[in-house]
C-alpha cells in the first residue's frame, strides 16, 4: 500500500498541459532611446541568457464554485492590470540586443514588446501539488521558460507569467524572469506596484467583467507540455541558495561578493570552488556580469538572511484581497556554476548578497 506522501508525490508528476499564451504590453508608448546597459568582460554565452530568477505564488480557491473568480479570468484580468503596470515599469517589457554604437555591448532595449503570458492546467489539485515530497523538482512546471536565442535575442521575452489552474481547489501564479533583466529585489517591488494597480483597477470597475480577452485563454488543445528549455541551465531545485547581508559602506561590491561566497560554502560544510560567476545589479539602471575567483579579496561582514524576510512576496494580493498560502522564490543559474548575485534593494544600508550552490559541489 503505497503511503500518502508516496501518492502525493505521483500525482505531483503529472504534467502542466499549456493552453494558450499571450502577450501583455504596456498602454502607453515607452519614449524611444531608453535602455538599461550591460557591462560583460566577456561575450555573453548562449548559458549566461538562460539565468533567471523563479518565483511562485499558491492560491486557494476563494468563495463558492459558482461565485469564485476562474484562473482563466484572474488570467485575462492579469493582462489588463499588466498593461497598465508596465508602462511605469517599461524595462519589465523589454529586449536583450546589442547596443546601437557598434562595440559589442549589450543593453535591454525598452522597446514595449511586452510580457508573455501563459494559462496552463494541472492534472493534480493544489493540496495535492503542495504535499508532494518532490514538489521543488515539479515547480520549473508551474513558471515557463523559453531560452534566449543567443544568435538573434531582440525577439525572445525575458519576462514570463504563467497562471495555473489546478483541479478545483486553487491556481498558482509562476514568474520567470531573466537575471538580465531584474534581480529578486527589482522583481518583488514590480509585482509589488502590480498588486496596487491591479488591486486599484479592480476595486474602480476598470476590469472588464467578463473579461474581453477572456476568449484567447480558453483551451487550446494543445498537447501537455512544459518549455522550450535546453539543458544551459540547472534546475533550481538542484542548487542551494544563501542570501546574505552586508553594509554597503564596509568594503567594495567585489569583496562583499567574495565574503559571501566564502561564507556560504563554510555554513554548506564545503570547500569553496575555484571560481564563481558574479552578477551586480544597480537596480534597474545598470548590470554587470563578470567572473571572479578566490583570489578575490575579501571585505566586510555578511549576516544570513532569510528570502521570505526581505523580499514580502507573501503579500502579493492579486484577487480579492487573498494572500497566497505558499510561495517560493528561487535563482536559476548556469549548469555547473556557483553564481553571486549582488543586489541593492533600496536605499538603504545594506547590500543583498545571493550564492547560489549547486547541489553537486554540496
Amino acid at each position: 500500500m503505497p503511503t500518502m506522501a508516496a501518492a502525493a508525490a505521483a500525482a505531483a508528476s503529472k504534467l502542466v498541459r499549456i493552453d494558450a499564451m499571450q502577450s501583455a504590453m504596456p498602454v502607453r508608448v515607452t519614449p524611444p532611446g531608453r535602455s538599461r546597459r550591460i557591462s560583460a568582460a566577456t561575450p555573453l554565452g548562449p548559458d549566461v541568457l538562460q539565468r533567471r530568477c523563479q518565483v511562485v505564488l499558491y492560491y486557494s480557491k476563494v468563495g463558492e464554485e459558482e461565485e469564485a473568480e476562474s484562473p482563466a479570468t484572474v488570467g485575462a484580468w492579469m493582462k489588463e492590470s499588466l498593461g497598465a503596470v508596465l508602462s511605469s515599469h517599461p524595462v519589465m517589457a523589454g529586449r536583450l540586443r546589442r547596443d546601437d554604437e557598434g562595440r559589442g555591448c549589450w543593453e535591454i532595449k525598452l522597446n514595449d514588446c511586452g510580457v508573455r503570458l501563459v494559462q496552463a492546467t494541472a492534472e493534480v489539485t493544489l493540496s495535492e501539488f503542495l504535499c508532494s515530497e518532490d514538489r521543488d523538482e515539479r515547480e520549473a512546471n508551474l513558471a515557463y521558460w523559453e531560452d534566449v536565442n543567443a544568435d538573434n535575442p531582440n525577439y525572445s521575452p525575458l519576462f514570463f507569467i504563467q497562471v495555473t489552474q489546478f483541479q478545483g481547489d486553487g491556481y498558482s501564479i509562476g514568474i520567470s524572469c531573466s537575471l538580465l533583466l531584474a534581480d529578486p529585489f527589482v522583481l518583488a517591488r514590480f509585482l509589488k506596484s502590480w498588486t496596487q494597480t491591479h488591486t486599484t483597477m479592480f476595486a474602480h470597475g476598470q476590469l472588464t467583467k467578463p473579461p474581453i480577452h477572456l476568449c484567447y485563454f480558453h483551451a487550446s488543445g494543445h498537447p501537455p507540455c512544459h518549455s522550450n528549455s535546453n539543458s544551459t541551465a540547472i534546475s533550481a531545485a538542484a542548487t542551494t541558495t544563501t542570501l546574505f547581508k552586508v553594509a554597503r559602506n564596509s568594503c567594495a561590491t567585489n569583496a562583499a561578493a567574495a565574503t559571501c561566497f566564502r561564507e556560504a560554502a563554510r555554513k554548506l560544510g564545503t570547500k569553496p570552488a575555484s571560481s564563481y560567476s558574479l552578477v551586480i545589479s544597480d537596480r534597474s539602471v545598470y548590470l554587470t556580469v563578470e567572473s571572479a575567483g578566490l583570489d578575490e579579496v575579501a571585505g566586510g561582514s555578511a549576516t544570513e538572511v532569510a528570502w521570505r524576510d526581505q523580499l514580502g512576496i507573501e503579500e502579493i494580493s492579486l484577487v480579492e484581497a487573498t494572500k497566497p498560502v505558499h510561495a517560493s522564490c528561487r535563482i536559476v543559474p548556469c549548469a555547473g556554476e556557483t553564481l553571486v548575485v549582488v543586489m541593492q534593494p533600496s536605499d538603504e544600508e545594506e547590500l543583498m548578497v545571493s550564492v547560489t550552490t549547486p547541489a553537486d559541489k554540496i
